[in-house]
């Protein structure tokens, strides 16, 4: 313990020593503290003049791409109208050709509507004469047997 005490003892003397030590300044070291300075001014206008320089470059920059962007929006935007004009013809032609087949089947129906009916008109009266034919030829045996090889009754 007493070691320790020694040399704590021993080292704040060589601090307190240290610590008491004159550092001279002379003119010449004034005179160079000035220059310096003078030159970290010199300097900062410097750095300041490029640092403006830079800023400007890149502002001019950024102004190139903000024109070039707008030219690439603007033909993005007329693909998209021709896009979306060619959608729209499409749905039209598509529109116009399902209302076409719709058109034609109901005119289809429409028109054989009455022929549907004067066929089935037209099958009653065959049905009525061949019962009546068939009645007639029950009482002539000529006319059965010429319906027979004719495979109609």
């Amino acid at each position: 313990m007493k070691n320790k005490i020694l040399v704590i003892v021993l080292f704040l003397g060589f601090i307190a020593k240290a610590e008491t030590k004159a550092i001279p300044y002379t003119l010449e070291d004034r005179d160079r503290l000035l220059r310096v300075e003078e030159n970290i001014k010199t300097l900062n206008v410097r750095f300041d003049d490029l640092n403006s320089k830079i800023d400007k470059r890149f502002e001019d920059m950024i102004s190139r791409f903000d024109s070039k962007f707008d030219s690439l929006d603007s033909r993005f935007e007329s693909i998209q109208k021709q896009i979306d004009f060619s959608n729209n013809l499409m749905l039209t032609l598509i529109a116009g050709l399902l209302g076409t087949v719709i058109y034609m089947w109901w005119d289809r129906r429409a028109a054989n509507a009455p022929l549907k009916d004067a066929i089935e008109d037209e099958s009653k009266k065959t049905k009525n004469l061949i019962k009546a034919l068939k009645e007639y030829s029950d009482s002539h045996p000529e006319l059965k047997t010429i319906f027979d090889r004719a495979a109609i009754l």
